[in-house]
């Protein structure tokens, strides 16, 4: 018998046979491993550019927002200024040329007052229409009006004024006695309703103090 056709021993066969199984044993590993490879790749792989793309959204949405919301606000704020620096400088308007009247002292029987003037003062205007009925209730037009009058006159703001006494002088006619805060200054004023252009002071009385009315 020839050694071609002799058949193979025990230990051949074994010998095989472990190598075929580590051959299976090595497929089998590679096809796990590129198995978890390719899941890897689905699940996380393009995670984190599409969440530095929304991340990049939102604060760009944020961003414009916030200038928008700043934006508004300081366009609110600008046009709040801007309406009380209109109104502050009608109100210094109105007070320069009330100073620059010429006045003339007056006399004056009453012990309590140190100096009495006139002067050629003008209305202080007024948003009031139709027939007038002098309302001297708190925060009235009125009220507001004639305060504002006394200010541009005696040089006491509205703003740091007290009213002691708003009273009827006759027919279209008020007095009242104020001071400022600190009462370093107290004067009592008389004033008179034009019609269609508001109160109008005809004399003012400084006092050296607070009246009892």
């Amino acid at each position: 018998m020839s050694e071609n056709n002799q058949k193979p021993t025990r230990q051949d066969l074994h010998r095989n046979h472990k190598r075929n199984n580590l051959l299976v044993i090595l497929g089998i590993i590679a096809t796990a491993f590129l198995g978890l490879l390719l899941l890897y790749n689905i699940f996380y792989g393009n995670d984190e550019e599409p969440s530095v793309a929304a991340g990049n959204q939102t604060n760009s949405q944020s961003m414009i927002i916030t200038e928008s919301d700043d934006s508004s606000e300081t366009s609110s704020s600008a046009k709040k200024s801007s309406d009380e620096e209109e109104d502050s400088a009608e109100e210094e308007s109105a007070e320069e040329n009330d100073k620059d009247t010429e006045t003339e002292k007056v006399p004056s029987t009453d012990d309590n007052v140190s100096t009495a003037y006139t002067g050629d003062w003008k209305p202080i205007g007024t948003t009031q229409t139709g027939e007038h009925v002098t309302d001297y209730s708190d925060g009235s037009a009125d009220r507001n009006e004639i305060k504002q009058a006394i200010a541009a006159v005696t040089g006491i703001s509205a703003d740091n004024m007290i009213e002691w006494w708003i009273g009827n002088a006759g027919d279209q006619q008020v007095t009242a006695t104020v001071s400022d805060t600190q009462k370093e200054t107290i004067a009592r004023v008389q004033l008179n309703w034009v019609d269609g252009e508001g109160w109008q002071v005809t004399l003012v009385e400084e006092l050296n103090e607070i009246p009892n009315n």
